[in-house]
């Protein structure tokens, strides 16, 4: 049973599953954690918010085994930990926001990958009816066990890391951002799996930026800003403008500036004419005006992103469909787009976005070193100028300036992957899911630094999954449905419930419906 304590305290939970007591952490004079505690009660669905660097990640660590806490303890089922070293998966199992998937191993092998310690002979066979099993629970059962994950997409990896975290049978999973490159249909599909888990008496400690999620989903919701324990609620018991001046300590105030006027006499900056990709997009047309941004919305695989991705190179040859201020270009590899003036932010940051191990400052000016260099020597002076304005552009530390990408927050990553980009001073910047797994606070930033450049005459066109970025950034909006146009509205033409029409139902005249996250929370307290 769960006891209230005083408000914005966490309940004690009189028979925790899992008790971590005043961890602290700091990395030098960065105080990633300090002195947070929290218990967690068997078949228990436990959010963990705040915004990127508020310590979420590194508490996540420690209980992993992947971080040595400065201060602290965790019990889990009454084992004390050894805090630093690896946590036994069979009391904690984490499915990491930044894959950890090994793409030259089959799918079954990455599924046994890091479990319990296996006998001298590694027999695959006595494991393949549980590993199908757990595929097949969270919708890959089209997935062959012994297709090398190099064939997989990125949602289908991360279902692949959300089976292998079930299949350690785990007293305790820890959630960190798993649903963030998934379709409506996937995320309802983990989140079934998760509460038939919770059923069972799995505890999970879910982390995710998407509130609408949160409460859906969880039973409790703890708050963490600048590594510090804010407050510990029942969801139910809190607004999403509650739990977010929570993690940002002020109210968010929302502002939408009014979209662009298009003026007739001038050519648009993008016109796509009867674009298609074998397979993937057929005969698709629009105009992007410079200063406006669109949005290519679809369910994963609808071919949406793939027209994203075509503009950027990445698909083959699509000359004869596209012009940039009305002039035809050869747009047939990455390097053609750039010197179309094209610039692209992938939608994996750790793995197509960014060089974890280099400095930031050099991740900023990566792709316009040449602008610095005279006769094969850098002009360090001048990178560093450049990298600093870019820097303060995306609200960047420039303190941070010459430390490894890798040191930084998902969200702070995501900002260096922009600022990199934006160095090229693109025509047009196309952006795939650009805040994904990015915290509110840092969301609202990204989305101001992109308006500003689009008042400047830059045109902007993103694909996401997420219906409240679609709704907050766009200033039109274009439909996808099994690779064809379904609609290309201004933004205030359109609203939620016709997106999510034309994404699951196309152009059909079946009634609008939503894609339900509603959960029935468990009854952890009866108090």
């Amino acid at each position: 049973m769960l006891q209230d304590a005083n408000p914005g305290t966490e309940p004690v939970a009189a028979q925790s599953l899992l008790c971590a007591r005043n961890l602290t952490k700091h990395y030098g004079g960065v105080k990633a954690l300090t002195g947070v505690s929290l218990e967690l009660a068997p078949g228990e669905i436990h959010a963990l918010c705040g915004e990127n660097g508020a310590g979420k990640s590194t508490f996540i660590k420690i209980l992993g085994g992947l971080v040595q806490p400065d201060d602290g303890e965790i019990t889990v089922d009454g084992h004390h930990l050894k805090l630093g070293n690896r946590t036994d998966p069979r009391l904690i199992s984490i499915v990491h926001q930044e894959l950890a998937i090994v793409p030259t191993l089959s799918v079954l092998d990455n599924i046994l990958l890091g479990g319990a310690d296996q006998s001298e002979i590694y027999r695959r066979s006595q494991y393949r009816d549980s590993v199908r099993e757990h595929l097949d629970s969270v919708g890959l059962s089209h997935v062959k066990l012994d297709a090398p994950a190099s064939r997989l997409s990125l949602a289908e990896c991360q279902l692949v890391e959300i089976a292998r975290g079930m299949s350690r049978q785990a007293k305790v999973l820890l959630l960190d951002e798993p649903t963030a490159t998934l379709s409506d249909a996937e995320i309802v599909r983990v989140f079934d799996v998760a509460r038939r888990l919770r059923d069972q008496g799995t505890a999970m400690i879910f982390v995710s930026h998407r509130l609408d999620e949160v409460f859906a989903l969880t039973d409790r919701v703890t708050v963490f800003r600048n590594g510090q324990h804010v407050l510990t609620q029942r969801t139910s018991n809190m607004t999403t403008a509650e739990v977010i001046k929570a993690m940002i300590g002020r109210e968010l105030v929302h502002s939408r500036a009014k979209p662009p006027e298009r003026r007739a006499d001038l050519a648009p900056r993008l016109s796509v004419s009867n674009l298609t990709v074998a397979d993937k997009v057929e005969d698709l047309s629009a105009d992007v005006a410079a200063g406006e941004i669109l949005a290519v919305v679809g369910q994963l695989g609808s071919g949406a992103e793939v027209l994203v991705e075509a503009l950027a190179g990445l698909r083959g040859d699509i000359s004869n469909s596209v012009k940039v201020d009305g002039q035809a270009i050869k747009l047939d590899s990455i390097r053609s787009s750039l010197k179309a003036g094209i610039a692209y932010v992938a939608e994996d940051r750790a793995d197509k976005g960014v060089f974890l191990d280099a400095p930031i400052a050099i991740n900023i000016t990566a792709s316009v070193m040449a602008k610095f260099s005279k006769a094969g020597i850098m002009r360090r002076a001048g990178e560093q100028e450049e990298a600093r304005r870019l820097a303060s552009m995306f609200a960047i530390d420039p303190k941070r300036l010459p430390h490894e990408v890798s040191t930084l927050s998902g969200g702070n990553q995501q900002k260096v992957s922009l600022a990199k980009a934006v160095a090229l001073a693109p025509r047009l910047l196309l952006l795939n899911e650009p805040t994904r797994g990015v915290d509110i606070g840092a969301r609202a930033e990204i989305y101001s630094t992109l308006r500003k450049m689009a008042d400047d005459g830059l045109a902007i066109v993103f694909y996401s999954t997420d219906l409240e970025e679609i709704l907050e950034l766009a200033d039109t909006v274009l439909t996808v449905f099994r690779g064809r146009m379904v609609r290309h509205k201004p933004r205030f033409e359109i609203d939620g419930d016709t997106l999510l029409h034309d994404i699951v139902a196309g152009d059909s005249d079946a009634s609008h419906g939503h894609v339900s996250f509603r959960n029935q929370p468990a009854q952890v307290d009866n108090a």
